[in-house]
């Protein structure tokens, strides 16, 4: 049988790759957290609604190149696990002029929708300028990030995702050095949130450049190896991707722009913020899972199914356990958090966070449907059912917010109910067949372990909050941690299985025994 001589099947790999991108993205979260509530103590609502319509625009951005760069980590790491030098620097050479191509029409396109912007969406007066110059910006940085993108897939295919995880700290830390230096220097303004993201992220993307092909020098550009079938091959490949970029962005940014268009700042406002917290817990528990989509494709191209299988189940586990124990007690304390975070003037982000927590039970047990998907080739009976249900999920959105005027919680309750709907009608099932599992075993495997650690905990928490409404921060977090504690110790003693229990003592030995050195 062919072996993977390159791509490392491993545990502890994934476990430090994972854990290393949870903490990048919790030091993003905490940067983030802190920035809208300056914003939102010091600027009206109709100035802060100006950041969310800008962000949301420029999320359509990826779709343009993911016709592209769909495909390019699979590809890569196909060549880089059969030790197919050449290979690898044909899917680069036949990449990167494409490329080139794209951003070259891509570009004026988008400088002239930044010059007639106001004459499409609401913005708000004395605005315009800042608004026309923030999506410039934000334009020009996101078109050299993915120019780029075929000489940094070395963070990929080598499964060095904690350098890269190093790098995105090392993004933010300095994104949050400039915002906060930048507002207290200059002013309140969301126009420095935009500036200081630029800079952070062009230095970040010049410094991974430079390391990539340290990392793996095969990602090279010759004139010679461009192939036009390759390329093709790989836009094919990229158009189902795209479809699935396209479903994320009318999942939840879409709903800014139809308020916008809609509804009040506020209601942009308070969706905003509740949405971010969702994608936030979301964003993070799919780049924790990112290392695994090397792995799933080694285990495809070395036939071994038995262990993919157990790999897609127990993944689904984590991310339930990983997403409920935030998930949960937001829910249960939205209004009192809220209400400490914003103030009483957007009560309405409670009922929005309430309902997009809601759907992790349903979402994280097929965590690894989509790295499964691509690994198998199977990509149209995972993108294109995802992105006919995002669809439905748009329309409901308008029929919510502009038939039946519900604002910010009708455009969330619409994309709740398709999510819920979708993955219990379809989604579930594809998992099983893929992956060869029967229901029973997906049932018992994922989520009866996966959420019992969450009903135990909601318990406590709820318990909690009856018994003594926390009116500070201070008690607040007090409360979520005990919960949390409780969380684990279920986790723990109920939810682990033998294999799951060795490693946990292993680690705690190695703790035991690890002596500081002088």
């Amino acid at each position: 049988m062919a072996t993977a001589p390159r791509v490392i099947i491993s545990k502890r790999l994934v476990a430090v790759n994972s854990v290393s991108s949870v903490l990048a993205r919790v030091v993003n979260f905490v940067v983030l957290l802190w920035v809208y509530q300056y914003l939102l103590r010091h600027l009206s609502a109709a100035e802060f609604a100006i950041l969310p319509l800008v962000t949301s625009l420029m999320v359509f951005g990826p779709l343009f190149f993911s016709f592209f760069i769909g495909g390019i980590a699979r590809y890569m790491v196909d060549a880089y696990a059969k030790d197919d030098i050449e290979g690898m620097r044909r899917v680069t050479s036949s990449l990167f002029p494409v490329l080139l191509g794209a951003a070259a029409v891509l570009l004026p396109a988008g400088l002239y929708f930044a010059t007639h912007i106001d004459s499409v969406f609401n913005v708000a007066p004395g605005m315009v300028e800042q608004t026309r110059l923030m999506f410039t910006l934000l334009l020009l940085s996101f078109t050299f990030q993915t120019v780029i993108i075929p000489f940094t897939s070395a963070y990929a295919v080598s499964q060095r995702y904690y350098e890269k995880n190093l790098i995105d700290v090392a993004r933010d830390l300095l994104r949050a050095g400039l915002t906060v230096a930048l507002l207290v220097i200059l002013g309140p303004s969301v126009f420095w949130v935009v500036v200081a993201t630029v800079l952070a992220e062009t230095c970040a993307s010049l410094l991974m450049l430079a390391r990539s092909f340290r990392i793996v020098p095969e990602l090279g550009f010759e004139w010679r190896l461009f192939s036009v079938r390759l390329a093709r091959e790989m836009t094919s490949f990229g158009f189902w991707t795209t479809l699935d970029r396209l479903g994320a962005i009318l999942h939840t940014h879409a709903a800014t722009l139809v308020l916008n268009l809609t509804g009040t700042p506020a209601e942009v406002t308070a969706y905003y913020i509740g949405a971010t917290f969702f994608r936030q817990i979301e964003s993070t528990i799919k780049l924790a899972a990112m290392p695994l989509l090397p792995v799933v494709t080694a285990m495809n191209a070395l036939g071994d199914m038995d262990r993919l299988g157990a790999a897609v189940l127990r993944g689904g586990r984590y991310a339930l356990w990983a997403a409920l124990i935030v998930a949960v007690p937001l829910a249960i304390y939205s209004d009192i958090f809220v209400m400490l975070y914003t103030g009483p003037d957007y009560g309405i982000t409670a009922w929005v966070i309430v309902l997009f927590m809601a759907t992790f039970p349903f979402t994280q047990p097929t965590i690894l449907l989509a790295s499964t998907a691509m690994a198998m080739r199977r990509v149209r009976e995972f993108f294109l059912p995802a992105f006919l249900f995002q669809i439905l999920g748009f329309v409901l959105m308008l029929v919510f917010a502009q038939g039946l005027d519900l604002g910010a919680i009708g455009v969330t309750l619409a994309l709740v109910a398709v999510t819920i709907g979708s993955q219990l009608a379809y989604f579930w099932g594809l998992c099983l067949r893929l992956t060869g599992r029967s229901f029973g075993e997906f049932a018992a495997t994922t989520l009866l372990r996966g959420m019992l650690p969450a009903a135990v905990g909601a318990i406590a928490w709820t318990a909690l909050r009856l018994a003594m409404p926390p009116e500070t921060w201070g008690a607040l977090i007090t409360q979520g941690v005990i919960g949390a504690c409780v969380y684990v110790l279920a986790l723990l003693g109920l939810c682990l299985d033998l294999g799951e229990k060795r490693d946990l003592h292993h680690v705690i030995g190695r703790i035991r025994q690890w002596k500081p050195t002088a």
